[in-house]
């Protein structure tokens, strides 16, 4: 496949001129053609694809694709990036067609749903189409489906609409964005949409899939494709982070609403109340929030901040290290890393309570919100987490991993640090590495 993958890559750049090439980076990404003077094109360019990995070549593809609307090109780098994740069988997709019937686009036009992401002529066909529908001829596949699903509905079924198109072998990519557009309310509203993406999930859950809602328009869901993924149920609401000093006296300015208001303590902690999509939230919204609710601040600003609510050198640490090794590689689509997050709020001050104990793990070291309705909460470990008045604690320790147990099972994924790995020389590159394994497992772009 790298191999394949790489050849079709060469014949792109094999057809542009020297000046072209050099100036590629530019319009491709990142992609550095050596001048080599004396060097042909040919060896400029197996010397500019000699080091990229299977990743990085089918990565270039899919820009390429993008710069050229080139399909196959485009799929060719998909099914590299999506070689290790569980397939959608054309078992599933045949059953995904029969939903639909003869009827995929609705509201809509076949034709102009499918042509987005399926090639359905070529410019010959486009040339000579009229002249062959006038004598009964050839006709492009844009023709048949005009046909046969717009002008004559029933004439295909989507099943045979995919098998022409190419949707029982195409990417998952392309298959899930497909029946994105075909339960977007421009094609399906209503109770037809809802029942419709009922249908679909429960088949699609089979090959580990499903459409979720991530937003409206004009008060219709908005659903998208991804992996099905265990993570916690509900939305997000309000976090209250970044707790700097005494715990903030919380209530509700409008409990129907779950508005909240913050009594007292408000200078010790941040809230942030926005809307947050099944993508998570992203430092660059949480930026965007920032410079909002305090006019004239930045992202430099914002990160003085946080840093004031963390604890220790290592908290100090593992902060630190996020942003600067990964802020430079994701930028606008870096996760938000968020200190010192309320996870649950018990409004009573703990020696008040008589009647029963506080609730446990009241705050989190970290957190993370991913797409797919991931939580990920990273804990630094000090002694403290280990022991009561400084001797070892069997009990602190059982309280510590009940409250695990019980996150883990609502949904959350819950990594450990003892606070030694995140101190020392090879602190930095420890960080990295979790971070790295951790959105590659979660998919998160780099």
């Amino acid at each position: 496949m790298t191999t394949n993958l790489r050849i079709l890559i060469a014949d792109v750049l094999q057809a542009m001129t020297h000046t072209e090439l050099s100036q590629a980076p530019l319009e491709i990404a990142g992609l550095v053609v050596p001048a080599g003077e004396g060097l042909s094109k040919r060896q400029r360019i197996d010397s500019a694809l000699a080091n990229l990995t299977e990743m990085d070549l089918a990565q270039l593809a899919l820009k390429f694709a993008v710069h050229r609307g080139d399909v196959s090109l485009d799929e060719a780098g998909r099914k590299v990036l999506e070689a290790n994740d569980p397939p959608i069988t054309q078992i599933t997709r045949r059953d995904v067609a029969r939903v639909f019937g003869d009827d995929l686009a609705g509201e809509r036009g076949t034709v102009e749903m499918v042509e987005r992401y399926f090639p359905l002529s070529t410019p010959f066909e486009d040339f000579f189409g009229s002249m062959a529908r006038s004598r009964g001829a050839h006709q492009s596949l844009r023709d048949k489906i005009t046909r046969h699903m717009d002008d004559n509905p029933g004439d295909w079924s989507v099943e045979h609409l995919f098998g022409e198109i190419g949707a029982f072998d195409c990417s998952r990519a392309r298959f899930g964005a497909l029946l994105e557009e075909a339960v977007h309310p421009l094609a399906r509203s209503g109770e037809e949409q809802l029942k419709s993406v009922a249908a679909l999930n429960k088949i699609l859950a089979r090959d580990g899939y499903e459409l979720v809602q991530e937003s409206e328009l004009s008060g219709h869901p908005i659903f998208v494709f991804r992996p099905l993924v265990r993570g916690v149920g509900g939305r997000p609401k309000n976090l209250i982070f970044a707790s700097q000093g005494p715990k903030p006296e919380i209530g509700f300015a409008d409990a129907i609403n779950n508005d909240i208001v913050i009594l007292s303590g408000e200078e010790s902690c941040l809230v942030y109340d926005r809307p947050i999509s099944s993508n998570g939230l992203l430092w660059s919204e949480l930026v965007a929030w920032w410079s909002d609710i305090m006019p004239g601040a930045n992202a430099a600003n914002l990160g003085a901040r946080l840093q004031k609510s963390l604890s220790s050198d290592a908290e100090h640490k593992l902060f630190a290290t996020y942003f600067k090794v990964f802020h430079p590689a994701l930028g606008e689509t870096l996760p938000a890393l968020l200190p010192q997050v309320y996870l649950h709020y018990d409004p009573a001050i703990v020696k008040t309570l008589r009647h029963r104990l506080p609730l446990p793990r009241q705050r989190m070291d970290f957190l993370l919100l991913l797409p797919g309705r991931q939580r990920i909460v990273l804990e630094v470990d000090g002694k403290h987490h280990f022991s009561e008045k400084d001797r070892p604690s069997l009990k602190v320790y059982a309280d510590m991993v009940s409250a695990d147990r019980e996150l883990r099972l609502a949904g959350y994924e819950i990594y450990r640090f003892g606070a030694n790995e995140l101190v020392g020389d090879d602190a930095e590159s420890r960080i990295a590495d979790f971070f790295k394994k951790l959105f590659r497992l979660h998919r998160v772009a780099r």
